[in-house]
């Protein structure tokens, strides 16, 4: 029987209540299986299984996982140092010892790290930090403060450590091509139909064909999307090889651009998209943005970026440390801007009115097609 990740973290919550160490799936979310295939249970693997564009667990395997973590029998008496301070990076103790750090260097927070009156408990630090998981339990809510040291139950950080260690062999092997079976990284690692797979280039190349338009100008339906699958294409925006996922559209002209992978496609909806190289040649695939020579109006803050000439601000003649478009609801890109080397810091904006705004959209995309895009 399939779980969702709530009705999963319930039947967690209740094969492990009645334990010294309660164990929890909340922190489970649609962007957890984004880096590995499977979730720690204590240091016990659960796969995450993507069931018809959802993902879920398997009945079975939660209650395995949680009847074995209920049977590590940890005396919360039986306590050690837990040696936050020679932790390594990206450990369990390297993390933990991050959120003491944090909230004992809090403003609102009354003791430093080092003067904790002894018997403190971690359950008395912030409650966004006493919910921090780790192999799906939160380790601040076991710990105690001893005057000098962070003690934690002995059985639970060997626990912990052994839950690294299958941790860091998962991370091996979701980094492998499925393809050749060679290491590939995980900049490889991409979202599909049926869950996250490795594709090194050369293989992806190989299972997937270059896109060749043959859905420009044709209105975009969803119908139409599940019956000629993104995923038999390449991305028309990664430079090297890369397996498609979703048909890109034109939300202005509900018409086809083509296969983009999820990074890519993600990217278009947010600013400096057209920064990127093809970025423009792509957009412009919509042939109603080719016809009228415009693009969609979330792309209008970067082009008024890269053509507008904007009045200096007078009080500052500093180039500016960061600069922010924004198009408003009336079509209109207000530019603001923010200088630190100022004291207190300089903000000011400027708004570009849509009567302008136009003009230099249509410019913009007159010069792309001038250069043959």
């Amino acid at each position: 029987m399939w779980l969702s990740p709530k009705a999963a973290h319930q039947r967690l919550a209740d094969l492990t209540h009645h334990t010294a160490v309660p164990a929890y799936l909340d922190h489970v979310n649609r962007y957890t299986f984004a880096a590995a295939t499977h979730v720690l249970i204590g240091d016990t693997a659960v796969r995450g299984y993507k069931h018809r564009q959802q993902w879920r667990f398997l009945d079975r395997d939660i209650q395995e996982a949680g009847q074995r973590f209920a049977r590590l029998g940890i005396d919360p008496g039986d306590l050690i140092d837990a040696g936050l301070d020679v932790g390594a990076p990206r450990t369990w103790r390297c993390r933990v010892n991050g959120w003491v750090f944090q909230a004992t260097h809090e403003s609102a927070f009354p003791w430093s790290a080092g003067a904790l009156p002894r018997g403190f408990t971690g359950q008395q630090l912030p409650d966004a930090l006493t919910r921090g998981t780790i192999a799906s339990t939160r380790p601040l809510t076991l710990m105690t403060w001893s005057g000098k040291a962070w003690l934690i139950p002995r059985a639970y950080a060997t626990m912990l450590d052994r839950a690294e260690e299958v941790e860091a062999a998962l991370a091996t092997h979701d980094t492998v091509c499925s393809g050749c079976g060679v290491p590939a990284g995980e900049r490889w690692r991409s979202s599909s139909a049926t869950g996250f797979v490795v594709l090194c280039p050369s293989c992806a190349a190989q299972t997937s064909r270059p896109y060749t338009g043959h859905l420009r100008g044709r209105r975009y339906t969803k119908w139409y999307a599940k019956r000629s699958r993104a995923d038999v294409f390449l991305c028309r925006m990664c430079p090297e090889p890369r397996r498609a996922m979703y048909w890109d559209h034109c939300h202005s002209h509900e018409l086809f651009r083509g296969p983009l992978c999820v990074r890519c496609n993600n990217a278009e909806a947010g600013p400096g998209f057209i920064d990127r190289p093809g970025a423009v040649e792509h957009l412009l695939q919509c042939t109603g943005c080719r016809a009228q020579r415009t693009l969609p109006p979330h792309h209008h803050g970067d082009v008024v970026r890269r053509l507008a000439v904007l009045p200096p601000c007078e009080a500052c003649s500093h180039e500016p440390s960061r600069r922010w478009f924004c198009v408003e609801d009336d079509g209109s890109v207000s530019a603001r801007f923010l200088c630190y080397r100022h004291q207190p810091e300089l903000d000011c904006s400027v708004t570009v009115p849509v009567q302008e705004v136009g003009p230099l959209v249509r410019r913009f995309v007159g010069e792309a097609l001038d250069r043959g895009l």
